[in-house]
């Protein structure tokens, strides 16, 4: 199971407080500096101050803020101290982020540098190496991927940051704080609020390469414009194009290389759900994020995005591609209907649900 289960219940619960009361910013000329009040009760409360810019602001005060850091933060009109304007200045570059992680993280940090990524690690710096030159593969191999599609990508403006854990141990006792329970069932994740991923190393080879792949699209995604943090973003497009990425290929050195191979593991989920398979499971698919919230239908929920997501990108390109320009579009805390979601899907795609459905099964019924 996906940390983004967990990220969209939150997005759920802050939309439903602030939806009501609450308008999005559109652009901005001046970057806000706001100091608040984080922290559960008043014997563990702490002072920060960020430079940020406003996402949503509510009526009463309260505001979905992003810092220089790429970090989101909500903020009830009750945690602000004080709030000014200044003029907007850049995002912070990668040794500013180095040395403000360092300062937040644990002692016993290091930090490892690539082009495009700022890894912090507990000493493990050969494997930290190792992450960086996929992660380097996966920055080169997605821009391209994209740009062979005529989708106009935005340069990340943050700093891209992951943190490698020495071992399962210090993975649960940094990414419980993070995302709580969650951290047990999985083995990384990328976190919405924070704009970083985390993992650690774990000795089944494919599935190490492929959640470091997996988890580094959605950040990728999240960085570049393709998709928007806190948006209406439908699970199965996020979880399919991670999954469309992740797939390893061992006849290469570094177990990883190209992009869009047949993922064996998520085509075996698919044909085992295909026997059982109900006649509405594309529209509940689309429609709603609840089969991801589920123990009992969350691996088939994951199988048919990763089928229908390779369906579309081997057959319907163009329509899918239109249609992720148009998810892009969503602003932080927008919602669709169900049915919306659907509508759009259909409008793109130019046909109906039954006629996609039935495409798409004769298309994986073939793949192997």
């Amino acid at each position: 199971m996906d940390w983004f289960v967990v990220a969209r219940r939150a997005v759920s619960v802050f939309y439903l407080v602030l939806i009501v009361w609450g308008t999005t910013v559109g652009s901005f000329s001046f970057a806000d500096v706001i100091t608040f009040e984080e922290g559960a009760d008043d014997s563990a409360k702490t002072e920060r101050t960020i430079d940020a810019e406003i996402l949503v602001e509510a009526a009463d005060g309260g505001v979905l803020a992003r810092c220089d850091a790429g970090r989101l933060w909500t903020i009830q009109p009750d945690q602000i101290i004080t709030r000014a304007k200044q003029p907007a200045g850049p995002p912070i570059d990668q040794e500013t982020m180095a040395r403000r992680m360092l300062e937040e993280l644990p002692a016993g940090f290091q930090v490892y540098r690539t082009a495009n990524y700022l890894i912090l690690h507990q000493g493990n710096e050969a494997y930290a190496r190792s992450c960086g030159i996929l992660f380097e593969q996966l920055h080169r191999g997605f821009f391209t991927y994209w740009k062979n599609q005529h989708v106009d990508l935005e340069t990340p403006r943050y700093p891209l940051v992951a943190l490698v854990l020495a071992n399962h141990d210090e993975f649960l006792k940094f990414a419980g704080q993070e995302i709580g329970d969650t951290a047990k069932s999985v083995i990384g994740y990328y976190h919405l609020e924070s704009n970083r991923m985390t993992t650690f190393r774990v000795p089944n080879l494919e599935r190490n390469i492929a959640t470091i792949i997996h988890e580094a699209t959605h950040q990728l995604a999240y960085n570049c414009g393709l998709q928007t943090r806190f948006a209406d973003n439908p699970m199965w497009v996020s979880e399919g194009m991670a999954m469309f990425f992740e797939s390893p290929d061992f006849s290469n050195p570094r177990g990883w290389r190209g992009i869009g191979r047949v993922n064996v593991v998520n085509l075996g989920r698919f044909r085992r759900y295909l026997p059982s398979r109900p006649e509405d499971s594309l529209a509940t698919l689309l429609s709603d994020d609840s089969r991801f919230r589920s123990a009992a239908t969350a691996e088939d929920a994951y199988g048919e995005s990763w089928a229908l997501t390779y369906f579309l990108l081997k057959t319907q390109r163009k329509e899918f591609v239109a249609y992720l320009q148009k998810l892009s579009e969503s602003k932080p805390l927008d919602e669709r209907t169900p049915r919306e979601r659907i509508e759009d899907f259909e409008s793109s795609m130019g046909m109906g649900l039954e006629e996609i459905d039935r495409k798409f099964l004769t298309y994986m019924r073939r793949v192997r």
